[in-house]
C-alpha cells in the first residue's frame, strides 16, 4: 500500500467495532427513533448496509455469507469477516483511500446515532472524531455536493471535538 495513509484499515476497524457494539444495543428497538436523516435503527443499518455493498464489496466483487435480516448483528459480522480480508489485497485500498476515510467517518456517526436511539452515551474515539472533522473540512464541498453533510447544527468552537464532527455532519450533540 505504497502512498496510503497505513492507519486507514486500523482506524476502519475501531469504528466497525463500535457500530457492532452499538448495533448490540439497539437489539429488539428496529423502530427507534435515531437522530440520523436516515430515520428509525432499522434505516440506519440499511444505510450503513448499503454504503458498504456499494462502495466496497460489490466493486472488489466481495459477496458476504450474510444471514436473514432479522438478525443485523450476525449480518455485519459477515459483513466485516468478509470485507477486511479484500481491503487488505494489495491495491485494493489505491482507489478507495477517500472513500475509506469518509465511511470510516459515517460509521463512526451512525454508531453514535445508534447509540442515542436507546438512550446510550457514547464516548467515540476522540483520534477518530477528530481525524474525520478534520477530514470533513477539507473535503467540505464534495460532502455538501453529495449531501452527506446536511445541514449543521452550532456547536461552540471549543467544544470537544466528539460534538464539533456530530454537529457539522447535522446531528445535536444533546440530542435524546
Amino acid at each position: 500500500m505504497a502512498g496510503v495513509d497505513q492507519r486507514l484499515l486500523p482506524d476502519y476497524r475501531v469504528a466497525c467495532a463500535a457500530f457492532t457494539d452499538a448495533i448490540s444495543a439497539t437489539r429488539g428497538h428496529l423502530d427507534a427513533p435515531t437522530p440520523a436523516p436516515e430515520g428509525d435503527v432499522q434505516s440506519v443499518l440499511d444505510h450503513v448496509f448499503g454504503v458498504h455493498d456499494s462502495l466496497f464489496l460489490a466493486p472488489l466483487g466481495v459477496q458476504p455469507d450474510r444471514p436473514d435480516d432479522d438478525d443485523p448483528e450476525a449480518r455485519w459480522a459477515a459483513t466485516v469477516a468478509a470485507l477486511f480480508p479484500a481491503l487488505e489485497q494489495p491495491g485494493a485500498l489505491e482507489k478507495r483511500v477517500l472513500l475509506i476515510g469518509i465511511v470510516t467517518t459515517d460509521v463512526l456517526i451512525h454508531s453514535w446515532d445508534l447509540s442515542r436511539a436507546v438512550g446510550a452515551a457514547v464516548a467515540l474515539d476522540p483520534e477518530l472524531c477528530q481525524s474525520g472533522y478534520d477530514r470533513a473540512l477539507a473535503n467540505r464541498s464534495l460532502l455538501e455536493e453529495t449531501g452527506a453533510l446536511g445541514a449543521t447544527i452550532a456547536v461552540p468552537d471549543d467544544a470537544p471535538v466528539q460534538d464539533r464532527l456530530l454537529g457539522l455532519f447535522g446531528r445535536n450533540p444533546d440530542w435524546c
